[in-house]
């Protein structure tokens, strides 16, 4: 029994101690950068590729990775494989946040690329739930999303809800205040 409990406080420290390497906030960098250029999709790709090795296949890493296929949909010229990219991530990222409703990155992730598609693919409202979501999680547990992302990244995840127009002001006000934005 105490080798199991040994094995569960090493596989917790694991899970968590992805938030703090310097690996993870430049392949955050690099997967924002590439949604502006596609010449970072495979450094983004390799450091996400490289955490998963060392971290497990964490939900964050993992969502990461789904949208970087997003994105490989956005810079094919080939239409066949333009469509396999974009059916292979939509897959994907319902699964995932299938598995893992409660987790800011996953949900920001898919909610940001639906926000970004056309209405007539019917991902609309499964954007506002995720948007509301992450707006819900970050207002609930900010001593635990201080810790866990940099002001940079707190700032852009409230500056995009904001510019979708879905989140209520107030709600925004309080985010702002709670991160000190």
């Amino acid at each position: 029994m105490r080798r199991i409990g040994v094995i569960f406080v090493w596989m917790t420290a694991q899970a968590q101690s992805f938030y703090t390497d310097s690996l993870y906030r430049q392949a955050q960098r690099w997967y924002f950068l590439t949604v502006q250029q596609e010449a970072y999709l495979p450094r983004a790709e390799a450091a996400f590729q490289a955490l998963i090795r060392k971290y497990g296949p964490q939900p964050p890493l993992q969502m990461y990775l789904y949208g970087l296929t997003a994105l490989k949909a956005r810079y094919a010229w080939n239409p066949f494989d333009k469509g396999r990219y974009f059916r292979q991530a939509v897959a994907q990222m319902d699964a995932q946040v299938a598995r893992t409703p409660n987790e800011v990155e996953v949900r920001f992730l898919r909610g940001s690329f639906y926000y970004y598609l056309p209405a007539f693919l019917g991902k609309r409202e499964a954007a506002r739930q995720d948007l509301a979501t992450v707006a819900a999680l970050l207002q609930a547990h900010p001593h635990l999303y201080r810790t866990r992302y940099s002001s940079e990244v707190l700032r852009a995840i409230v500056g995009f809800l904001r510019q979708t127009g879905w989140i209520p002001a107030d709600q925004l006000q309080a985010l702002e205040s709670l991160y000190a934005l």
